[in-house]
């Protein structure tokens, strides 16, 4: 008996998702999250997937298989973020227990717990080299943190209101941030200094990303637009709309003439970055799809979702 016929004496009806005919992209659906998924990403060489689930659990994926390598345990609370090192040895994550924690690959192993944010950590990201792991936080600071000591090594302040995402541009020398307040920030990275702010025209930023070449900035939120920015000026190239609710997540593929972007609609996008074009819509999820993610040869998308599923998906 269930906790609510513990109360009501009532036997429990159980709740049945809604049958969703899946898109032929579909490549499979790796399941083992016991809750929604907030988080993938893939490994450098493609080959494994790392997801942060509401379960509180960070697991680690073979993609090929679609078998589960490492589940591994340790916040107190939903995991909202996780990364995978430019060098493919370890894995982090964020959570709502206000840490970041730092995750050895091979054995899956946690080999820091990084503390100093006031609340919940909602975006990181590695700096390309892998030396340093970005953070972000509704305290309203970015913290940067070693990864071979898990010591934190300085704040930016600067930021109103929450922070919601953080991302390094692939240079390695800015990080853009933006969140609960219309305005992106970049950063320099070696001075700690807000170099520039651009308006964004929502009052909530989900996602933000850099283009491969830096030229620039995506960024998607509350108002279910996916917006491109010249990373230079701030101007507003191109605003891709079709998703039918928030847009929670994005990513542009390795040449960054696409991105792929998911939302509360229960749908992933691709869209051709220079003319703005919708290229398809991925059906399968049955709720909200939280995260995004491009494989580095570009041939496949992953999705996390509220479903408690993660689909990968074919880009023909």
């Amino acid at each position: 008996m269930g906790f609510l016929s513990k109360i009501f004496g009532k036997k429990e009806v159980e709740l049945k998702r809604p049958q969703v005919r899946e898109d032929e992209a579909l490549i499979r659906t790796l399941t083992g999250h016991e809750d929604r998924v907030l988080g993938v990403r893939f490994s450098p060489d493609g080959k494994k997937l790392v997801s942060g689930s509401f379960d509180e659990k960070v697991m680690l994926w073979d993609v090929e298989r679609g078998q589960a390598l490492h589940t591994m345990a340790g916040h107190t609370t939903w995991v909202k973020c996780v990364d995978y090192s430019p060098n493919g040895d370890k894995v982090a994550s964020g959570s709502i227990d206000s840490t970041v924690r730092i995750w050895d690959v091979a054995t899956g192993t946690c080999l820091h717990v990084c503390k100093g944010h006031d609340t919940e950590v909602r975006m990181i990201a590695f700096s390309p080299d892998g030396r340093t792991l970005a953070s972000c936080s509704r305290d309203t600071t970015l913290k940067f943190w070693d990864v071979e000591s898990g010591k934190e090594l300085k704040t930016l302040t600067g930021h109103k209101s929450y922070i919601e995402c953080v991302a390094y541009s692939h240079d390695g020398k800015k990080i853009v941030s933006c969140g609960e307040e219309p305005v992106v920030k970049i950063w320099d990275v070696e001075s700690g200094k807000n170099v520039a702010n651009y308006k964004t025209g929502d009052t909530l930023s989900h996602y933000v990303s850099f283009s491969p070449d830096d030229s620039l900035v995506a960024l998607c939120g509350r108002d279910a637009k996916v917006k491109i920015l010249d990373a230079s000026t701030g101007g507003i190239l191109k605003v891709l709309e079709g998703h039918e609710d928030g847009v929670r997540s994005l990513c542009f593929n390795p040449e960054g003439t696409l991105v792929a972007s998911a939302a509360n609609d229960e749908s992933v996008r691709l869209w051709d970055v220079r003319s703005g074009t919708l290229l398809h819509t991925y059906r399968g999820h049955t709720h909200e799809v939280q995260s995004v993610d491009i494989s580095p040869d570009g041939r496949v998308i992953a999705s996390g979702s509220d479903d408690f599923k993660i689909k990968l998906w074919g880009i023909k």
